[in-house]
């Protein structure tokens, strides 16, 4: 029963959770990316062409990508929703296993305190050490930054979770665990962020940079406040009084 629910609440949330974060990327995230684009230097030709954002699509033959407009938005709009559900299902399933045995009300606080939870493992954790990237940024090979953030995503969550749910004596493992990542170290690219040829075109860019971190950051936190909300209030009115009607039955 608790199973089913899960599946259908994580879809629900999810999808509108999704919606919300794509609207807010719409708003003011992605005119970041498409300035930045702009400054995009062709590959055929380093350093002696700049090309816009739609040409170096075009001349990307190595793999496919959504053209600008309705299709970029599609994908975009549906990677989100796909997302929201994950981490709404996720959400769900823990707060399942940690306090459905507690049989008490989630507080706006405390639900608040779950999605918080969930931005900083998923998003604050790996983004310390590998802050999100716009377009014409040099950085590491993709594989070494992925192998970086699936560990720092695994360390922080069983941090977060020891020091949240463990007893006092244990709690020391939990910031162990959230140290890990830093102590192995981010993957990093040798020389410059940005190679344009023209200095002016740089300092764009770096600015840039710099306000796509701290948008992208407000805007995901943004998010799993939202997500945790909810999830905190489909908990409450769903899957609580089940469970007490199970155990209580009239």
């Amino acid at each position: 029963m608790i199973f089913t629910r899960i599946v259908y609440s994580a879809v629900l949330i999810g999808m509108v959770a999704g919606l919300l974060l794509s609207l807010m990327q719409i708003i003011s995230v992605d005119p970041i990316i498409l300035q930045a684009e702009v400054y995009e230097i062709s590959e055929s030709e380093p350093g002696s062409a700049v090309t816009t954002g739609q040409e170096s699509h075009d001349q990307d033959i190595d793999g496919w990508a959504p053209t600008d407009g309705a299709e970029r938005s599609f994908y975009s709009v549906l990677s989100n929703m796909s997302a929201g559900i994950g981490f709404a299902a996720v959400l769900l399933a823990l707060m399942s296993q940690f306090w459905l045995p507690k049989q008490r009300v989630l507080s706006t606080q405390q639900s608040l305190l779950w999605g918080i939870a969930g931005f900083a493992a998923i998003y604050l954790a790996p983004g310390i050490g590998l802050p999100p990237e716009i377009p014409g940024i040099q950085a590491a090979a993709l594989e070494n930054r992925q192998i970086w953030w699936l560990l720092t995503v695994v360390c922080a969550s069983f941090g977060i979770g020891i020091l949240a749910w463990a007893q006092i004596r244990l709690k020391a493992i939990g910031l162990v665990f959230l140290a890990i990542p830093y102590l192995v170290g981010a993957p990093s690219q040798q020389g410059p962020e940005f190679v344009h040829p023209d200095p002016a075109a740089v300092e764009v860019l770096i600015e840039l940079h710099q306000r796509f971190i701290i948008t992208s950051g407000i805007v995901n936190l943004l998010f799993w406040m939202v997500l945790g909300l909810a999830c905190g209030a489909v908990f409450n009115r769903w899957f609580r009084p089940a469970v007490l009607a199970d155990e209580h039955p009239a």
